[in-house]
């Protein structure tokens, strides 16, 4: 219900996405009521920071300037970053981690580790980059869909949009596939026409299940034609958030993420929500 008490885990080192991040759960608590607990994320294997408490203590500051009264916990727990990061957030709502965009080796935490961490954790992990501009938190919400969209990531956005009584705009992709096989046959069987009128049917589903369980809510619809990822970072741009699903699991066992959110954390200003699947 959106008048439960938000639980946030945030990841906090001492780079400039990872504040920026802050920032982001701060405008947030100053929005809806949330409880906010900070996290350490500097790997047990590295020699200790005499930073750390003054860290976490001026990171309290920061978000109850923003929403006096917030909830803060601060905690730094002796495990490398991804488990400290994973467990701590697990019984939450959300994680949320800063990235560094144009600089992926910048620093542990908001270099190439956002792609692990939103990779196994149990929880919607939101992704703030660098450069993300503050005061677009009530801006339209971006729910990216394609035929495998599971439900838990619809129920998601449609939660977030409602939330922050935002307008839900669900964004569908698709491009023409290259001829195969005979050209009358490739005529037939890969026309645009028929092409497009699969991914109009993915995104017509999508709406009615939405208009079906939250009849009130505003919803646009946008079918792009290109490459899914770079199309949907540029649709997404200037709006509040972009939720996309976790896609699958590697060979290694662990969670992966698809094209569509890797190009996302590298082309858009937007912060990227990726939601992971109920394990059946």
């Amino acid at each position: 219900m959106h008048d439960d008490v938000e639980r946030i885990t945030i990841g906090l080192d001492d780079t400039e996405a990872s504040w920026t991040a802050l920032r982001w759960v701060a405008e947030r608590a100053a929005r809806h009521a949330c409880r906010v607990r900070i996290v350490r994320a500097v790997d047990p294997l590295e020699p200790e920071e005499g930073w750390t408490h003054h860290r976490l203590v001026a990171g309290r500051s920061l978000v109850l300037q923003s929403a006096p009264g917030t909830q803060v916990e601060l905690d730094a727990p002796p495990a490398p970053i991804v488990d400290a990061l994973v467990g701590a957030a697990q019984p939450d709502d959300l994680l949320v981690v800063g990235s560094h965009r144009r600089r992926r080796l910048q620093s542990a935490l908001t270099g190439l580790l956002p792609d692990r961490i939103a990779g196994a954790s149990h929880v919607p992990t939101v992704i703030v980059p660098d450069d993300w501009p503050s005061g677009q938190l009530d801006a339209d919400v971006v729910l990216a869909v394609d035929a495998d969209t599971a439900p838990e990531v619809v129920d998601f956005a449609v939660t977030e949009a409602g939330r922050h009584g935002a307008v839900l705009r669900v964004v569908h992709t698709w491009q023409e596939s290259a001829p195969v096989g005979p050209p009358v046959v490739a005529a037939v069987v890969e026309s645009p026409v028929v092409e497009r009128a699969a991914a109009q049917a993915v995104l017509d589903d999508v709406v009615t299940r939405i208009a079906a369980a939250s009849p009130a809510l505003i919803v646009r619809t946008e079918l792009l034609r290109g490459a899914p990822g770079g199309t949907v970072a540029v649709a997404a741009e200037h709006h509040g958030l972009v939720v996309v699903g976790r896609r699958h699991r590697s060979t290694f066992g662990g969670e992966v993420l698809g094209s569509v959110a890797q190009d996302l954390m590298a082309e858009s200003t937007t912060a990227l929500c990726v939601v992971p699947l109920e394990q059946g």
